[in-house]
This record gives C-alpha cells, structure tokens and sequence, in this order.
C-alpha cells in the first residue's frame, strides 16, 4: 500500500509499505519498504520510477522475504505448539517436524491444515510403522502448491499402503528362520534394534510393491519362498529385502508373477548379493531390447544361466548385453525353445564358452 503524509502546505511524502493480511481479512502489521523523495502538492502524484528493472528486482526481494522470512510468517510458530506436542507424543521425530512446520508456515498453511494433512502419519507413528514416506509426501505437495484435499488424498492412500504391508510382513517377520537371520547380523544383543529396522525395510519395500499394483498374494508368495536352506544358512535376510524391493520391477511381474519369484527366488539361493538382485530388472530389460526377445523368452534364458552355476556378475553383463542364453549379443543357445528344453549338452557348452570374463561394477 502507498500512504500519503501531507508534510505542509507546498509538500506531500509518500510511503510504500508491505501489508501482512490475516485469514480473517484484518492486518497484522507494516512494514515500510520504499520511502520515495517528496512530491508536489500540486501535481498530487507518486513519483515517477526512471528505472522500472530496479523497482522489479526490489518489489521481487521484499516478495521473497515475505514468503521465506519466519518475521512475516502468515502463522507464528507458536501457533504450531499443541500440533508439535500432538507429533511428539505420537513419537514422530523432531528434525522432522521443524522441517514440516517451517514449510507450513512458508506456504501459509495453518496448523489445523497441517493436521489434516499428516494425519495419517501420527497413526503409523503410534504404531511403530514407518511414517516418513508420508511426511516427505506432505513436504513435496506443500513445495509444489498443491491443493490441501489432494495431499490428503495421497497421504490416506499411501498409510493405507503401509498398514497393508504390515499385515504381511509382521506374519513372516515371528518366523524363526527370520529372526535366527536377522540376530545373526546384528548380534543377539542388538536383535530388537535388528528386527525393527529390518521390519521398517521390509514394509517399506512391500508397501512399494503395493503402490506398483503387485498383488498381496504375490508378495506373500514370495517372501515365503524365499526362505531357502541356502538363504537360511547365509543369513542373506538383506538379499530378500532387495528381492521384494526388485519384484515389482521385473518385466514379468504384472502378467507372470509366479516368473518374477521363481527367477528371484534362484538368483537368492545361487548366493546374488544385495546389490546384484537391484541390477536384476534393469539387467532383465536391456535383455530384452539387445536381444529383440519377449520377456518369457528372457526369463528362460535368466533360469538356464543361473542354474548352469554361472556366476551372478557375468550373468549380470551377460544380459545388459543382450546375451540371453550366455552366448554373443542377441545369442539364443541350440534347445532354448519355447517349450524351455534345455538342448543338448553340446549348445550348452557353446553358450557358456563364450560367456565374457569381466563382471559389471555392482554394489
């Protein structure tokens, strides 16, 4: 606003000032941010600018700091103490909530807004699921600008993904192939603080699945294969964790789910570490395109290799390479037909003399 001061009879000032507006219409404060040079009462005019591109760039910083600066907030944060108190008794941390209550303030959401929008995650937190994934959620609708009903919308939808997850991998996790597995990481000293961040995974990833319209019965299913002897012996509980995160990437997934786990589920008892069952799907897919094979095509080749005992980082080139059956770029090895007949032993030892010798780097 511009407010006009009559200095005296010859002489009017005026004065830009920002106005902070409440939700109610009524003003909460000033600031002077322009103080012009005295103008002629007869002309009755604010003065002229002679460089419009400064006043841009000035009115544009005052901008800036009326948005970002905590001093012209629209709430102050001590309206945000009962939601803070609320948050921490339902035991969300408070790193989290400084970055969420500045980011309200800063995008004008009240606190009952907020509220609204991160329910959900109070839930997950009183029961000791994961609630971070819908924190962030809430954090990049408020960045975005998106309107308060559809940040709602995806944070009810993605707690009720993590409530789902929990239903199946709470069951699995009291297995005591399970629990054997996970205190042997850590140590029997430290297994509940093991189990917790091996549940918070596991959820984590199922609730991901979920989101990628796997079907619950297809990651029960899979989870319970899993749990091979070899698996069990090796104690490879973070394998599975990459394998339930890498099931619904897999090309085979939505049409031939019971594909995607058999695959994944002999890659975890051939011994493939954490970092080579992520390459799978990527691996799987660039198969594909070398090769110019449909996806069941490739998963018999993927089953032949691994169960020729080749090992999983030549795998791995293998198919970013197109090799499919372990032979040259594009290479189909004699008896992997459609009907998946493994061949005379002769095609076999083919494919596999050609095999390259030189892993991919994996993590």
């Amino acid at each position: 606003m511009v407010k006009t001061i009559t200095k005296n009879n010859m002489e009017t000032e005026y004065r830009m000032y920002f106005v902070q507006f409440k939700p109610d219409g009524s003003t909460s404060g000033y600031r002077l941010v322009y103080h012009p040079k005295q103008a002629s009462r007869a002309t009755n005019a604010i003065p002229a600018f002679k460089k419009w591109n400064v006043l841009a760039l000035f009115l544009m910083a005052v901008l800036s700091a009326s948005l970002f600066n905590p001093a012209l907030a629209q709430y102050e944060a001590a309206e945000y103490r009962a939601f803070q108190e609320q948050a921490t008794a339902a035991g969300i941390d408070a790193d989290r909530l400084e970055s969420l209550i500045a980011r309200a303030q800063q995008r004008g959401v009240s606190p009952d807004q907020l509220q609204n929008l991160v329910g959900p995650a109070f839930s997950l937190a009183e029961n000791d699921l994961p609630y971070h994934p819908v924190l962030q959620k809430a954090l990049e609708g408020m960045a975005k600008r998106v309107p308060a009903g559809n940040i709602r919308m995806v944070t009810e939808n993605m707690a009720g993904g993590i409530m789902r997850s929990a239903d199946i991998v709470d069951p699995w996790m009291a297995r005591g192939d399970v629990s054997a597995m996970a205190a042997a990481v850590r140590g029997d000293r430290e297994t509940g603080v093991s189990m917790r961040e091996y549940r918070r995974t596991f959820i984590e990833h199922a609730s991901y699945a979920l989101q990628q319209n796997t079907e619950e019965q297809t990651i029960r299913d899979f989870l319970d294969q899993a749990l091979t002897a070899n698996v069990v012996e090796r104690n490879a509980i973070s394998s599975v964790a990459a394998g339930l995160r890498a099931l619904p990437e897999m090309p085979t997934t939505q049409d031939d789910p019971g594909s995607s786990i058999r695959l994944l589920v002999r890659a975890l008892d051939a011994g493939f570490t954490p970092g080579e069952i992520q390459q799978l799907p990527d691996a799987f897919r660039s198969a594909q395109f070398h090769s110019e094979l449909p996806a069941d095509r490739v998963a018999r080749g993927l089953d032949h290799q691994i169960r020729d005992n080749i090992p999983a980082a030549h795998i791995l080139e293998n198919l970013f390479q197109g090799n499919v059956g372990g032979g040259p770029p594009g290479f189909t090895p004699p008896g992997l037909d459609r009907d998946g007949d493994r061949g005379s032993d002769r095609g076999s030892d083919r494919g596999r003399g050609r095999r390259p010798v030189t892993p991919p780097p994996h993590n």
